[in-house]
């Protein structure tokens, strides 16, 4: 089986792990797998050690290198928007030049703009495709511009309407990271759809919970639709004023650091907040094992630092209707508050602060989950999907 997977671009974050290790993972399986990218830029040069970790050894092509010319030089992101720009919709006409005739048995595109990618490779090339989704495009549009976009939201809606139906058109089968999208899919699509959890990397043994500090802990990447001020809003509001919050990952753009750190001097709160820059895997596995909770306030597609945390013996608390939330119960292995109610996060952080017997039976039993879902159980899992449609 001959494979490829394909993303718009190398973005900072969980990007290169969510691609690099599905890869490596396949071809040590005995898939042969390639990263396709549509748009190359500059993240690896800035991140090197992030990228190298997850992506190195893998097989890359970028297929903008074969856009014609005048293609390559022209260049703007859609109004309003963080990433869509012109180069994806050049993608449609374009992509094609740097793929053989059938060379793949499938590709899987990995969000709705790489399928602008995959759906001309498909009616140029004969290869077909499945559609990776995390959100659907009207989700991720009420989530982050909303309030945004004032009179105009209505046209960025219909917008992503039109987008999700355009990535759904042609792709063989949906694959999703949990089933909260799935009602919402089957009025659109009477595809197949298929559930994949990414994976993580487990400790092999627990470190002893006495290790652990008062602290609760998030990661991730910073933008303009997850700001973290929030987190200074909990802090303020816990029961035991020596918790500490540490909180690390890429900020796009910088000026949110810029904003989150000058928020935290008004409060007074320096002393009990560490700021820390874009995480490699050892400094994760070194601060899910010293947290005594990871909170991640945000509803996610999936959530894949709360499975992260497990891997550490550190539970987590993340909205219900989370993928990863699907993997855990409820108070036994994790607790899961309603989208959108502070309240029950902030009782729940209280709750394991304040009870490091709780803490540690939780986080020895979200450890447990996490071991069945380690990046070789993924590949295995893929190989399986893939297989139903090649």
């Amino acid at each position: 089986m001959k494979i490829a997977i394909l993303i718009d671009e190398l973005a900072p974050g969980s990007t290169p792990k969510l691609l690099g290790w599905p890869i490596r993972k396949l071809v040590e399986q005995g898939v042969e797998a390639e990263a396709l990218v549509i748009i190359e830029k500059d993240h690896w040069e800035k991140h090197r050690e992030h990228y190298d970790y997850h992506m190195g050894g893998i097989k890359i092509r970028y297929l903008f290198e074969n856009f014609p010319a005048w293609a390559r030089r022209i260049n703007f992101k859609l109004p309003g928007m963080s990433f869509f720009s012109l180069h994806h919709l050049l993608s449609y006409f374009f992509a094609h030049r740097s793929i053989g005739e059938k060379e793949f048995d499938v590709i899987i595109a990995c969000c709705q703009y790489s399928t602008f990618a995959t759906r001309n490779i498909e009616r140029r090339r004969g290869i077909p495709f499945l559609f990776l989704m995390w959100d659907p495009s009207t989700y991720t549009a009420k989530k982050i511009y909303e309030n945004r976009f004032g009179w105009k939201f209505p046209l960025l809606y219909l917008g992503a309407q039109w987008l999700d139906r355009f990535a759904l058109a042609k792709c063989r089968a949906v694959i999703t990271s949990g089933t909260f999208h799935h009602p919402h899919l089957r009025k659109l699509t009477a595809k197949p759809l298929e559930v994949l959890a990414p994976g993580c990397f487990v400790k092999e043994t627990l470190p002893p919970f006495s290790d652990r500090e008062p602290m609760f802990l998030t990661f991730d990447r910073w933008d303009i639709g997850n700001i973290p001020n929030v987190f200074l809003d909990i802090l303020e509001r816990l029961d035991r004023k020596d918790a500490i919050l540490t909180i690390g990952g890429f900020w796009h753009p910088e000026s949110l650091k810029d904003d989150f750190l000058m928020d935290l001097k008004k409060r007074g709160l320096e002393g009990r907040v560490r700021v820390l820059g874009p995480l490699n895997e050892t400094m994760i596995m070194d601060l899910c094992s010293k947290a005594t909770v990871h909170v991640h306030p945000v509803h996610e597609a999936f959530g894949m630092q709360t499975l992260e945390a497990a891997g550490c013996g550190c539970p987590g608390i993340i909205p219900a209707g989370s993928g990863v939330a699907e993997l855990f119960e409820h108070g036994v292995s994790g607790f899961h508050p309603p989208i959108g109610d502070r309240e029950a996060m902030i009782g729940h952080i209280n709750k394991l602060l304040n009870n490091p017997d709780l803490a540690k039976k939780m986080g020895e039993a979200a450890y447990r989950v996490a071991k069945n879902y380690t990046w070789e159980n993924y590949a295995k899992t893929l190989k399986g999907i893939l297989a139903k449609y090649v």
